[in-house]
């Protein structure tokens, strides 16, 4: 008995080492090729004898290489992961359509004929690749059983994330006929793609343009931005479709995937302008949603649908039915366009998953019905603003045509009232020619107002000591006289002594305002026109002093350094001194009023660095040139008015503060009755300068 146990165990020992291995047996190649996705071992590991044809594959995993990589999570940890199918067949040659996901060495009976991607065994720099449009030639063994071997590789980073038709096999191959390549229809074809692309730029270009035409429809710019990431996403799934590196096909998928919420969202805002709703909260609930959905979407681990892109895709078939419905009942005709294009959404949608989703055998109609789902609310929308643009324009028109109609029964009108109006512009302009020398008288005047401003401070001081020792002296003339009745003449004679003294301060004092009126006078004359050999630093000096005490004279809380660079061998230069007086007055008072503008500025908005108002006169010899500049710390001039400040009336104060004919005056002089230059340099925040340059004779 133990003999024929024996025997039956070396049997079943040898039956079983006799049996071959699984091999795929393939007759003859149809022209839509044979998807290789049964008869796959798969094993972890690395041996270059892996890809001998002779070796023992039977204890390793039966796996269908054509499954998404999500759903083989273990073997994403495994590297390298080789894969082996064996093969017999009458055909001597076969082409092969390989779609993969990570990087591959390809070994038929024992001999590498083909990589795709980089390898690297550390892991650190492999390159996912797959090859796109393009077949492999395989050159096989008609007497026995051919051997694929694979070794393959994933890169690091990638998130293999399913979206629209986007999808990661492991290895995804078909076996083709040489015959049937060139009727092959699995060759990559991308004309919904491109459709896609030109689809978004017209609907771009068109409501783009309707919105420069009548900017107020600002419905049209968020429709634009819509066809403008509608051929931007269009785009993106082109090149995730055209492009053979995984992880570049990965970035794209994301993008494509980021701007359908966008651009279902600038739909539904478009919508809501359109139809005139107010309900912001509408806008707020899909905004949340599709921000849940995007990051839900980026945190899976596949991707696809969720439960909020589920919620966000709901709530915007909802809320856009609601409006329409809601613009309806008020009369808005468009409100039923909308529902309409949303009811022809949700009927291709349904008909489009329930029978073309998925089918390869009616692809180009589920293109078409898929693409009737999608445009099917846009195109009612551009209609929508398509006619909104005609409706007003024939608004424009009928206005413009009113307008040319009340024009017409209007020229007559005008056209008897313009001899009327000639004889007044005359009559005017003779009025503005004696207002326009009144003003210039007036500005002369306001020059010789501001130096008597300047004056009558200086004069005040002088005035003051002169009335207070002259109290002071009347009370030491009673003191004197109580001391000579008492007898005491030494007493006495001390007081007579500090009266001698008092007497002498009020000449002093009365000469100093005596010599001020003096100036006064010989400025407020008329000139001459004659020139006399003048001490410009001194001219400078005295007018910069009075210039300043006429300012603090109107506001006695200002309070500005005033700086004097003078040229100490400055020589005597023939100027006319009243009108060079007058064009200083001008200028140093133009200086103080700007720090004083800056200066109250500063003082409402305090900063950390305090402003210190600051007024800088300045003389120099160059040459046969005498050049004085008079700069300031101001706000500056602003360039675009730089060069109009000498034009006569062109003033920057405030109405009533400048009649605008001070620098032009000033500037007449310099250079009309001087021969000289007015020029003037302004830095913004920084300061003026003016530089008034005389020639010396």
């Amino acid at each position: 008995m133990k003999y024929i146990l024996a025997l039956l165990f070396l049997f079943c020992t040898l039956t079983t080492k006799a049996q071959k291995p699984e091999v795929l047996i393939i007759d003859s190649l149809p022209p839509q090729g044979i998807l290789l996705n049964k008869g796959w071992k798969s094993h972890a590991g690395d041996d270059p004898d892996f890809a001998k044809p002779n070796f023992d594959d039977s204890q390793w995993e039966d796996i269908d290489p054509t499954s998404f990589v999500p759903s083989l999570k273990k073997l994403q940890t495994k590297q390298p992961l080789w894969l082996r199918i064996k093969l017999e067949t009458s055909l001597k040659t076969a082409a092969l359509s390989i779609k993969q996901s990570g990087a591959t060495e390809i070994f038929l009976n024992g001999r590498r004929i083909k990589s795709y991607g980089k390898i690297d065994p550390t892991g650190r720099h492999t390159l996912a690749f797959t090859p796109i449009g393009e077949y492999l030639l395989l050159n096989l063994d008609s007497s026995t059983s051919n051997t694929l071997a694979i070794r393959y590789y994933f890169q690091k980073g990638i998130r293999y994330k399913v979206a629209f038709d986007a999808n990661y096999p492991l290895f995804s191959s078909k076996l083709y006929s040489i015959d049937s390549l060139a009727t092959n229809l699995d060759y990559p074809k991308y004309f919904w793609e491109g459709f896609n692309i030109a689809i978004g730029v017209i609907f771009f270009l068109t409501h783009f343009v309707l919105f420069l035409f009548y900017p107020p429809t600002k419905a049209n710019l968020w429709y634009s931005l819509w066809g403008l990431l509608g051929a931007l996403s269009g785009y993106c799934l082109l090149a995730e479709k055209t492009h053979g590196e995984l992880y570049l096909k990965n970035q794209f998928t994301f993008l494509a995937f980021l701007a359908n919420p966008i651009g279902n969202f600038l739909v539904f805002y478009t919508v809501y302008l359109l139809l005139k709703q107010t309900r912001k909260f509408f806008l707020w609930i899909f905004i949340t949603l599709s921000a849940l959905a995007t990051v839900q979407y980026y945190l899976s681990e596949h991707g696809g649908e969720s439960f909020f892109s589920f919620l966000a895709t709901l709530s915007y078939v909802l809320l856009v039915i609601y409006m329409g419905y809601d613009a309806y009942k008020q009369a808005n005709r468009g409100g039923l366009y909308v529902m309409i294009g949303m009811f022809v959404y949700l009927i291709s949608w349904v008909i489009f998953i329930s029978y073309f989703a998925g089918n390869p055998h009616n692809e180009a109609i589920g293109h078409i019905i898929f693409h009737v789902a999608t445009l099917s609310l846009p195109v009612t929308v551009s209609t929508l603003l398509g006619l909104d643009f005609g409706n007003t324009n024939r608004v424009m028109i009928k206005n413009l045509q009113d307008i040319n109609r009340l024009s017409a029964e209007k020229q007559q009108i005008l056209s008897s009232q313009n001899e009327t109006l000639e004889r007044q512009v005359e009559q005017r302009t003779t009025e503005l020619r004696a207002s326009q020398a009144q003003l210039i008288q007036s500005e002369k005047l306001a020059s010789l107002g501001e130096l008597t401003a300047g004056i009558a401070h200086e004069i005040q001081n002088p005035l003051n000591f002169v009335n207070n020792f002259a109290e002071v002296s009347a009370e030491m003339l009673d003191e004197m006289h109580e001391e000579l009745e008492k007898g005491d003449t030494t007493e006495a004679i001390a007081i007579a002594t500090d009266l001698k003294t008092n007497l002498e301060k009020i000449n002093h004092h009365g000469q100093r305002a005596s010599s001020i009126v003096k100036g006064m006078l010989e400025h407020s004359r008329a000139s001459t026109g004659v020139k006399e050999p003048t001490d410009l630093n001194a001219l400078a000096d005295e007018f910069l002093r009075l210039a300043y005490h006429g300012l603090r004279a109107k506001d006695n809380n200002f309070n500005a350094t005033m700086e004097t660079h003078f040229d100490p061998d400055l020589p005597m230069v023939s100027v006319i001194p009243q009108d060079i007086g007058r064009v200083l007055l001008n200028l140093i008072n133009n200086a103080f009023y700007a720090i004083h503008q800056r200066a109250t500025v500063e003082t409402l908005h305090a900063t950390s660095l305090p402003y210190q108002p600051t007024v800088t006169v300045s003389t120099q010899k160059t040459g046969n040139q005498i050049i004085i500049k008079v700069q300031d710390n101001g706000n500056g001039i602003p360039k675009p008015i730089r060069d109009k400040i000498f034009q006569p009336f062109f003033t920057t104060k405030p109405t009533g503060q400048g009649t605008g004919l001070g620098l032009s005056l000033a500037y007449d002089i310099v250079t009309k009755g001087h021969g000289g230059k007015l020029e003037v340099e302004s830095t913004p925040n920084l300061g003026t300068t003016f530089i008034m340059t005389l020639e010396q004779v």
